[in-house]
C-alpha cells in the first residue's frame, strides 16, 4: 500500500472504530487535515483508489464529498487489534 493510501486507510479507519464519531464518513477537508496530505494529493490517491474506471468501492467509497471506508478496507479495519499501538494514539 502506497503512503498516501496508508494514511487514507488509518484515517477513515480511526472514524470507523471512533466510538465518538456518529458519522463513518470523512469529508475531503476533514481527510486532508487528518491525513495531512495537500488536496491535489489527496485527490490523486482517491482516484487511483476507485481504480481505472472510477467504479471500485472495495476499499473506499465516494461521492458527495464525503469517503468512507470500502468492503474490502472495512474488514480489515475490523481485524486490526482494538490496541492502537504505540506508534498511534
Amino acid at each position: 500500500m502506497a503512503q498516501a493510501e496508508e494514511l487514507i486507510f488509518t484515517a477513515l479507519c480511526d472514524r470507523f472504530r471512533s466510538p465518538t464519531q456518529i458519522w463513518q464518513s470523512m469529508s475531503l477537508v476533514e481527510l486532508e487535515e487528518a491525513t495531512g496530505l495537500a488536496k491535489e494529493s489527496l485527490e490523486e490517491a482517491l482516484r487511483a483508489l476507485r481504480g481505472a474506471d472510477g467504479r471500485d468501492h472495495s476499499c473506499i467509497a465516494y461521492g458527495a464529498g464525503r469517503v468512507v471506508l470500502g468492503a474490502v478496507w472495512r474488514v480489515q479495519c475490523r481485524d486490526l487489534p482494538n490496541d492502537p499501538g504505540p506508534d498511534r494514539p
